[in-house]
This record gives structure tokens, sequence and C-alpha cells, in this order.
């Protein structure tokens, strides 16, 4: 095996809680110096499309923007040793999640993040229906649409850069695909990394 191992989505998770200081003052305020880090730079992104909220991890890089009626789930970690950072939404009511994981890998091609990828599902018996190579703001990735088990559909996409890989896995039951296959498109095509 070439690079580190990554699995499907039902990968191990940690989640990283980030808090982005909110500086500046709404009038009336004393110019004094100040003893606080500056802020860090606004990431070189569009502004947030309604109905989304944008999160940025400032510290690793990369940022997307999910629907802002999904909720955020908190996961146990199972095996988190090479994860950097595992996001989870939910869309209340449904079993439709959004799963952004990184993890540091030594994966250098998507030839190899296909040959992973293949090894991995084949171990659990799924089945592609497509994939293809795709460019999401200017990063090259891997996209794959597949079935683990047959009431279950997942779109998932993977970019390799700065020594990490980056999972964004869309998943929902095979009934409700087509409903969610917009935003799915959304979250990925907001997707960055710096």
């Amino acid at each position: 095996m070439r690079g580190k191992r990554f699995n499907l989505g039902v990968t191990s998770v940690l989640i990283t809680l980030l808090v982005v200081p909110i500086t500046g003052c709404m009038g009336g305020c004393a110019t004094q110096p100040s003893t606080e880090e500056p802020s860090p730079p606004v990431p070189p992104i569009t502004p947030v499309t309604p109905g989304y909220i944008r999160d940025y991890d400032y510290i690793l890089g990369y940022g997307f923007e999910y629907p802002e009626d999904w909720e955020s789930q908190v996961i146990e970690v199972v095996d988190g040793e090479d994860t950097e950072s595992v996001l989870m939404f939910t869309k209340p009511g449904t079993s439709t999640t959004l799963i952004v994981t990184i993890k540091l890998s030594n994966l250098t091609s998507l030839e190899e993040v296909n040959e992973e990828f293949r090894e991995g599902l084949k171990g659990l018996g799924g089945t592609i229906l497509e994939e293809r190579e795709i460019v999401v703001n200017d990063r090259e990735g891997y996209e794959v649409i597949y079935k683990p088990i047959a009431v279950v559909k997942i779109r998932q996409v993977i970019f390799i850069a700065n020594g990490k890989t980056y999972m964004l896995v869309c998943s929902t039951a095979e009934p409700l695909y087509d409903e969610y296959e917009k935003i799915f498109d959304h979250v990925i095509n907001s997707f960055i990394i710096k």
C-alpha cells in the first residue's frame, strides 16, 4: 500500500471546534493600542449564498458552505491518529448527511486516490455508479457516486493538497438522492483549499 488508507465516509472522526474572534468596535470605542493578535485574513471566497452558512477553518486552510437548516453532529472518534478534522452535518428528520474529513496522507496523485478508493470499496462490497476527475475552484479532485449498500447512495469528492486528503461525503437514502443533488452540488462547488 503506497499511501495511508482513507475510509469511505465511515471514517474515524474528530470534531475540531474553532472560535474565530470577532474584532471591531461598534462606535464609541476609545482608541488604544491592542494587545490582541490581529484576526486572520478573510479567505479568498465569494460571499455566502443565501440559505447557506460558510464554514472556514483558518488553521487548516479550507472552507465550504452548507445549508443553514442542517445541524452539526458530534460523532465519536474511533481511530483518529492521522485525522486532523471531521465535520458532520445532517438534515433534521432525514438520513441525509455531509461529512468533511481532513486527514494526513502520502497520496500524491488522483490515480493513487482512485486506486485506494476502489480497493477500499471492493472490501466493503459496494458498487460504483459514476466516477470522474473534476475541478473545483482551480483544484483537481476525484469524484465518485456509489452505493455501499442497496438503500444508500453516496457522492464523494476527494482532493489531495498540502500533504492531506480532503474528503467530502454527501449521503442519503437512494430514493432521496435526486432531491438533495443540487445541495450536494452547491456544497462541493463551494469547497476551497488555501
